[in-house]
């Protein structure tokens, strides 16, 4: 009985491998049917080809724009998310702190965060000055578009502790503390309003905002602002010199250390307009101690480096001076400060 019943078992195993090879060459040979017959249709290519390729393609990015227009509000904070933001940073924050955005266009951090908190919007950080910032505050947009890892890879490079991230709905937070941070001994914007300014040998006064305006002049001013440079806003001191005549600005009692160090920049699209030079010259007391020449067809926030050993441990009076001898559109942007 066992014996019948094994020579059934083989009989059925024999017949089911013969039934699956049947299928297979079957499914290979009308694979091969399908795919030829698709040949045949599609070569040579034609019009109607392209058409139809044109067709899908359109097809496809609609579908595209239409999923991530409808997925992308989830995808970005609420106003519930960046008032927490604001109320994690106004609890925790610091004199000596400073707001970095990834992406960095993502502006509205403005609007909402702290105002005494300085909010840095650049692309990277790592061949930036941060003058005066002991600690940045990352504030992330991790679902919003082009949001990548450059700058946090920027601050890990130079930071000694970091602390976070902390999920705030679609924001996250985290804060670096730097390792070697650079504190000025001054920040020449920062003391403006104690400067006097003068331009063509005539002095200027401040409005109620604080902008130096010359009476005969009036186009020519001095103000502390946040202007763009090379498409990136920079804090510093903003001048437009008249043709011939210089803009002199003095700082009175400027603790002074091993080093003067500084920026400058032509503001907007005039950088590439190729214009002269503007030229700005240091003085310590009366000593000429260096000068940079913006160059006229070079974008770009380029830094400088005077070396005022001999003045070091000491206070002093620096003047500034702004010159150009073709001043269309030669809007300069520039800081200066002293260092240990």
């Amino acid at each position: 009985m066992r014996r019948h019943a094994a020579q059934i078992a083989r009989a059925c195993t024999s017949e089911l491998r013969a039934a699956l090879r049947a299928v297979r060459v079957r499914a290979v040979s009308g694979a091969v049917r399908a795919a030829s017959a698709t040949f045949t249709l599609a070569w040579p290519p034609g019009r109607r080809h392209a058409a139809a390729l044109f067709a899908a393609g359109i097809l496809a990015a609609g579908i595209y724009g239409w999923f991530f227009t409808s997925t992308l509000s989830g995808r970005l904070p609420s106003a519930l998310d960046w008032r927490a933001a604001s109320a994690v940073l106004e609890r925790d924050s610091r004199p000596g702190d400073a707001v970095a955005l990834a992406p960095w266009w993502a502006e509205r951090a403005r609007e909402v965060l702290p105002a005494w908190i300085p909010v840095m919007a650049f692309p990277r950080l790592a061949g930036e000055d941060l003058v005066g910032v002991r600690r940045v505050w990352l504030l992330s947009l991790p679902g919003a578009p082009g949001h990548r890892l450059d700058l946090a890879r920027d601050l890990a490079g130079r930071t000694g502790a970091v602390a976070g991230p902390q999920r705030l709905g679609g924001l996250e937070l985290t804060r670096y503390d730097l390792r070697s941070p650079t504190l000025p001994l001054a920040f020449l914007p920062d003391r403006l309003a104690s400067a006097s300014v003068s331009a063509g040998g005539r002095p200027c006064s401040p409005d109620r905002r604080g902008v130096f305006r010359c009476p005969a002049q009036p186009f020519v001013i001095v103000a502390r602002e946040v202007r763009e440079v090379d498409y990136l806003p920079r804090p510093c001191l903003y001048a437009h010199p008249s043709p011939g005549e210089p803009i002199i600005l003095s700082f009175p009692a400027v603790p002074l250390g091993r080093v003067l160090r500084g920026h400058t920049g032509i503001v907007g699209e005039a950088a590439l307009e190729g214009k002269a030079p503007v030229r700005l010259s240091v003085k310590i007391g009366d000593e000429e101690v260096g000068s940079v020449e913006e160059p006229p067809a070079k974008p770009g926030w380029h830094t400088f480096e005077i070396d005022t050993v001999r003045h070091a441990g000491r206070s002093g009076t620096v003047t500034l001076t702004v010159t150009a001898a073709d001043v269309a559109r030669r809007h300069l942007c520039f800081d200066a400060y002293t260092l240990p």
